[in-house]
């Protein structure tokens, strides 16, 4: 398998992940767990940033150095608009809360405002990808 070959493979897995993690949130938010939801909705689109900057080249190890990056390569340089800047960060900010925080609980009103945003956040990163897989 060829360098190319093993990167689109990645590509697709992240482009599954992230359908996968969109799903849970969905299934999360029905059992009425909006924390757990909120978290599976920020990694639906963590897997899909991490497939657009693998495309381009850029591997990123931290949550912390994906978000500088989302930034940095996608809302300065105005491949999405500065909004999306917002739904990443809050949803970043929730994923390190839901695990970090003691007694972090989420309402399903906020539960079922991320998914959406998430949801149109990844419709936006499917259109920056070429293997949308």
């Amino acid at each position: 398998m060829s360098p190319e070959e093993a990167r689109d493979g990645v590509i697709a897995w992240s482009v599954d992940r992230s359908s996968v993690r969109l799903a849970a949130a969905d299934r999360e938010l029905h059992a009425g767990v909006p924390q757990l939801a909120a978290d599976h909705a920020y990694y639906a689109c963590f897997h899909l940033v991490s497939a657009v900057f693998l495309q381009e080249g850029l591997t990123l190890k931290r949550h912390s150095a994906l978000r500088a990056a989302f930034h940095e390569r996608l809302i300065k340089t105005g491949r999405l608009d500065k909004r999306w800047g917002g739904v990443f960060d809050r949803l970043a900010e929730l994923r390190t809360k839901s695990v970090y925080a003691a007694l972090f609980e989420l309402d399903a009103s906020t539960g079922r405002a991320v998914v959406s945003e998430a949801r149109e956040l990844v419709a936006e990163l499917h259109g920056l990808l070429s293997h949308a897989g």
